[in-house]
């Protein structure tokens, strides 16, 4: 019995910000921190690699259900075009559950005024009774939302 399965979900982002969350993605993921994120992204660095290259590793440390947690990442995939970064877990605490991991962050023009951010999750549990991964996707739906208000000044 395959556990692969796909989670995704989106977050309506203002088009001015559309951009800028697309490069902290690809080039920049070491700034995620300090642009709003910083409850669920503590720190990020490059480990190996070119930033904004596929084949780049980023080591993460993030805070999840209240649990301190580490990852590292590979770029798989950057596509401009798309707005596209596609990443790979290669190693860290979720593999505890999910035997593979893919973090794939798209931007879409929804109309002038606004974007879609869409985050999308390939995941394959260890187990059957390992839990959907809904958690992880609403931390980085509301990390994207909190970037969004971070550059626009909103406090919160």
């Amino acid at each position: 019995m395959s556990l692969k399965r796909k989670l995704e979900g989106e977050v309506e982002i203002r088009e001015s910000v559309s951009d800028v969350l697309h490069d902290l993605c690809k080039s920049r993921p070491h700034r995620i921190a300090h642009s709003g994120a910083s409850n669920f992204i503590q720190s990020c660095d490059l480990h190996n690699g070119v930033v904004a290259k596929p084949g780049s590793i980023f080591s993460w440390n993030f805070t999840l259900d209240g649990k301190p947690r580490t990852a590292k990442t590979e770029i798989e995939e950057i596509s401009e075009e798309k707005k596209l970064v596609r990443q790979k877990l290669i190693e860290g605490d979720l593999f505890e559950e999910y035997k593979s991991l893919v973090f794939i962050c798209h931007v879409e023009p929804k109309d002038p005024e606004t974007s879609i951010l869409k985050w999308i999750l390939e995941y394959e549990k260890v187990h059957a009774g390992v839990p959907e991964p809904s958690s992880l996707m609403d931390a980085m739906l509301g990390a994207a939302k909190d970037m969004d208000d971070h550059h626009h000044g909103v406090k919160k």
